[in-house]
């Protein structure tokens, strides 16, 4: 079932690279390892060769990933993607129980991601805050409308 997952969004993501724009990345995260990123301009081609995704790029290298490492394939720009060292800790919320009160206009987009990079929540609000009853405990970003901070669900 995970090598029809993996199929799928490569084929999601070949389909879509020639109309992506040139400052868009192709970004792998393995499971148990930092997510890997490369240049859609310099991609040549993507396939399969012995339980590997190969990406071959325009200037003839090649990159090998085991496709039962892949937990994640997705394309991007470099400015949507961030690390949390790189997010601000801006005090723009406080917490009441499980719901994060935002110092944000109703209407605001907001985006929880955990520590993966993976969006846990993702919400327009309605009022000033967004119930994260139902995520475990730890640190998350939150983007709010492309401000971005670090928080601990406590």
């Amino acid at each position: 079932m995970k090598i029809k997952n993996v199929l799928l969004w490569v084929s999601m993501a070949v389909y879509s690279v020639g109309a992506m724009a040139e400052d868009n990345h192709l970004y792998i995260q393995p499971g148990a390892g930092e997510t890997l990123s490369w240049s859609v301009p310099s991609l040549q081609k993507m396939t399969f060769q012995n339980g590997n995704l190969v990406l071959t790029m325009k200037n003839g290298t090649s990159s090998y990933t085991p496709i039962m490492s892949i937990e994640r394939i997705y394309i991007g720009t470099p400015s949507e993607i961030q690390g949390i060292e790189e997010v601000d800790n801006a005090p723009l919320y406080s917490w009441d129980g499980e719901t994060l009160i935002l110092n944000a206009q109703s209407g605001a987009q907001v985006r929880v991601y955990n520590v993966a990079g993976a969006v846990v929540k993702q919400e327009r609000l309605t009022g000033n805050s967004i119930n994260l009853r139902g995520l475990a405990k730890g640190l998350y970003v939150v983007n709010v409308d492309g401000h971005i901070f670090k928080t601990i669900k406590k």
